[in-house]
């Protein structure tokens, strides 16, 4: 009884702790459409900056935190910018 209740409790904090953290990285990254990418870069071929690139996707309602941070990672890729 004792060790199926270890186990009950055991399981309990493995599921708790799986939540946690996919919770935690859940925004992380994000995989963004080839069409989306294409907004984001052309938009760095306009500005020829990442930040500036950054700074106006921010201030646009389509663009998410993550989708954000995918289209800059790949644009650090792309043009070897690391």
């Amino acid at each position: 009884m004792l060790l199926k209740t270890t186990c009950l409790r055991l399981v309990a904090i493995l599921a708790i702790l799986l939540t946690v953290s996919c919770s935690i990285y859940r925004n992380d990254r994000m995989w963004i459409s080839d069409v989306k990418y294409d907004d984001a870069r052309r938009l760095y071929d306009e500005t020829g900056s990442l930040a500036l690139t950054e700074q106006k996707l921010a201030e646009s309602e389509k663009w998410r935190r993550a989708e954000i941070d995918e289209a800059l990672y790949r644009l650090r890729k792309q043009h070897h910018l690391e």
